[in-house]
């Protein structure tokens, strides 16, 4: 496992963090994993498609400061993956 990709390594701490069933923003997910907010949205696109999160998106005609937002949660088979995993591996 010490082989993955930086990129697997963020996926893997996204649904670590996302295990507690809350919605977390990709800003907010950003800040926690030390990484930019593009690649948290990738790498949350790219969840979504496997079925491991579900991204809600508030248009930004329904935001305050004009700009889309998005929010991002665990789905159950999300969960079921991360109560597979190891994590020892990941920092």
């Amino acid at each position: 496992m010490e082989d993955l990709l930086e990129s697997d390594k963020i996926k893997l701490e996204i649904l670590k963090i996302l295990a507690d069933r809350k919605f977390y923003s990709f800003y907010n997910l950003s800040k926690q994993l030390k990484t930019n907010f593009s690649t948290i949205k990738k790498n949350c696109k790219f969840l979504e498609l496997l079925g491991l999160v579900e991204i809600q998106e508030i248009k930004k005609e329904e935001t305050a400061t004009g700009k889309p937002r998005y929010y991002v949660r665990i789905t159950d088979r999300g969960l079921e993956i991360v109560g597979k995993l190891n994590f020892s591996f990941v920092q």
